[in-house]
């Protein structure tokens, strides 16, 4: 099969994935509530998915290490088609907080999705891959949740919801069945027969010691880079709509605007990756430029959604932020995969997408500190401390590296 068939595949199974969990995310909670509980329960129930989610990246990334990545992304379908088609058919919730949990632990779609990218491209061809992925992954996460909504309101809406969703993995694993393993993934240490799935326990036990054996420490500025990016971009991103709200008195249905201009322009950066390196950042080949001028953008955009006379500045502002984001999620990536052995891209990806779900977990309490001390609009301007110390590891790692170079 053609690279370039590969590709597309890849890039279908990450776009339907991301319409698959959009599908969920309004319909879910308006069927919680129609079962008659709680707002506290659906937030149980959103805080042990990502929680799990947070833990398992690094676990099931390991695994495809060992194991391979097609393997592993069939299992983890097969897992997610059954457990989408039982949401449908439960009214338990008891047996929702099962299923949500199963999910959260091996819905790893898109971790997966990476690491076959950089198996498959050599470094100079992964960022426009990355961003196309990202693009496509953006897109789906716009149409699948207007989808849920739509269909939830039919008799019995929550069951089609989950039954589209299960259906659509359903056509991912046909997709993947489609795609070649890739000899590359083959761990050189694995003895355990591909046949017996009796033994799938063995090899998660293997990939935990595997993780265990990984120098993390060669990562820690990677790390860094990522985690200082993912907390600047939650504090605006989770903050925005209760600024908008309460600065200009904007209704719900005005600060849906927002989440309009940043998946759009988000998904056009995502998809212009490739031409935005090669036009301006031919030689920044350790990643640190574009992360270095992204950081110093967002911080820019802090500053400026602080100071924004009006409702409209603020709406021009998040163009660029939207950009310096995407920019900064995708070569932040790209960064830790190149930086990775052939036997830990998996291990890695997991990580990577771990580092965004703490950075979701921290922001909402960081930010309430933030707005008790020094008021509700300080916390966009929060921003800025995190965007910029991003900016100056950027500085520091570059410079450190010339040094080793010489």
């Amino acid at each position: 099969m053609e690279l370039k068939h590969k590709l597309y595949i890849i890039y279908t199974i990450y776009f339907l994935d991301s319409v698959a969990t959009g599908l969920m995310f309004p319909s879910l909670h308006i069927y919680i509530r129609k079962l008659g509980e709680s707002y506290s329960t659906a937030g149980v129930l959103g805080s042990t998915y990502l929680a799990l989610e947070m833990l398992a990246g690094p676990l099931i990334g390991s695994w495809s290490d060992i194991r391979g990545r097609r393997f592993v992304l069939l299992i983890t379908l097969s897992v997610c088609v059954t457990c989408y088609f039982l949401l449908g058919l439960t009214s338990s919730i008891f047996a929702i907080l099962i299923l949500r949990n199963i999910l959260g632990f091996i819905k790893h779609t898109q971790v997966i999705c990476k690491a076959l990218i950089a198996d498959l491209l050599p470094i100079e061809q992964q960022t426009e891959a990355y961003g196309r992925s990202s693009g496509y992954g953006t897109l789906g996460f716009v149409i699948g949740p207007a989808l849920g909504v739509v269909i939830s309101k039919m008799d019995n809406g929550f069951l089609y919801v989950c039954c589209f969703a299960s259906f659509l993995f359903v056509i991912s694993i046909v997709l993947v069945l489609i795609l070649p393993d890739n000899p590359k993934t083959t761990d050189k240490y694995t003895n355990i027969s591909v046949l017996s799935l009796i033994t799938i326990h063995k090899e998660f036990l293997q990939a935990m010691r595997k993780l265990l054996k990984i120098n993390w420490t060669t990562y820690g500025g990677t790390f860094l880079i990522r985690f200082l990016f993912a907390i600047s971009a939650a504090i605006i991103t989770s903050n925005h709509s209760l600024y908008l709200h309460k600065k200009y008195n904007q209704s719900h249905n005005n600060i849906d605007y927002t989440i309009s201009i940043l998946a759009t322009v988000g998904m056009l950066c995502s998809l212009s990756m490739g031409n935005i390196t090669r036009t301006f950042y031919k030689n920044d080949h350790n990643c640190f430029l574009r992360i270095c001028h992204s950081f110093c953008l967002m911080a820019a955009c802090s500053v400026g959604f602080y100071l924004a006379p009006d409702l409209y500045t603020f709406y021009a502002i998040l163009v660029p932020f939207a950009i310096s984001n995407t920019i900064l999620r995708i070569v932040t990536m790209e960064l830790m995969i190149t930086k990775s052995k052939i036997d830990e891209k998996g291990s890695l990806s997991g990580a990577s997408n771990s580092i965004l779900l703490i950075a979701k977990f921290i922001t909402p309490f960081s930010s309430d500190i933030i707005g008790d001390i020094f008021g509700g609009n300080a916390v966009m301007l929060s921003g800025l401390v995190p965007a910029l110390t991003g900016a100056l590891v950027c500085v520091y790692l570059t410079r450190r590296s010339k040094i080793k170079g010489n």
